[in-house]
């Protein structure tokens, strides 16, 4: 992916439709230097045949989210190489509000943590580490 699209998110405020984010309605509220919000409003797609909110959505949630926040909080390409994603509490409607912030922000590694309510309730809590990608497409 390209910066352009990197600047299409900032300059308008929502994940790329075209990709993963699109199929799981994930919308961007707020992003910033070394900071996301997102959020999903939950429907039937994203539920496990118990009728909770399935443990892939959060985890993906937070991978998506922390990834485009990485790109603009520091020069690069960031993709996620590992997620850790704590489940909490269930939920079944309504919306996920996410909000993240790096904890380490190094040339070659991000570690960032996000936490993911439903309502004011703590549904689940990520951690995300990524890796520069710039060397690495490079040739």
């Amino acid at each position: 992916m390209n910066t352009d699209k990197f600047d299409e998110i900032i300059k308008k405020k929502q994940c790329l439709k075209e990709t993963f984010d699109g199929l799981m309605n994930h919308k961007m509220i707020k992003i910033e230097k070394n900071y996301v919000e997102t959020e999903i409003e939950i429907n039937k797609t994203h539920l496990q045949p118990l009728g909770l909110v399935h443990g892939g959505v959060y985890s993906a949630m937070a991978e998506s989210a922390i990834s485009y926040a990485a790109t603009i909080s520091q020069e690069g390409m960031w993709a996620g190489v590992n997620n850790n994603t704590d489940f909490i509490k269930s939920a079944t409607e309504g919306v996920l509000l996410l909000k993240a912030v790096p904890i380490k922000l190094g040339k070659r590694s991000q570690l960032w943590q996000a936490e993911i309510f439903n309502n004011e309730n703590l549904c689940a809590r990520s951690t995300v580490r990524l890796t520069n990608l710039n060397n690495k497409w490079k040739k």
